[in-house]
């Protein structure tokens, strides 16, 4: 990946973070903790996966959908914070890499202390 790719993806990452933290107002985002983990962008700046985890009480597919509702929104606050051309599509998803990583650390404790016994 090149330099600047790298720096688009920092920069889209830092501030979409910033806008689903801090500038919507939707109530179903209330008290939850949501992270932009992961930002993809095409090669041509067209299109740009965004991958969250969101920590809380709530449904997490219904957060996601919140956001994803929103995305037009959060397109138009992104655009004059960005230095290209044409602001991409953006695209959340949901990353489940947390929740796996804790489900494996739990297998392996589990075997840890059965070997144990």
């Amino acid at each position: 990946m090149s330099n600047r790719m790298e720096r688009v993806n920092a920069q889209i990452q830092k501030e979409v973070a910033n806008i689903v933290n801090y500038e919507l107002n939707d109530p179903r985002l209330e008290n939850e903790i949501i992270s932009v983990l992961h930002v993809e962008t095409a090669s041509d700046l067209k299109y740009v996966k965004i991958f969250l985890s969101i920590y809380g009480n709530k449904d997490k597919q219904e957060i996601l959908d919140a956001i994803k509702s929103a995305s037009g929104y959060i397109k138009k606050l992104l655009a004059p914070k960005l230095d290209l051309r044409v602001v991409p599509t953006l695209d959340f998803r949901l990353d489940e890499s947390i929740d796996y990583s804790q489900k494996i650390d739990e297998i392996i404790k589990d075997i840890n202390n059965d070997s144990k016994k």
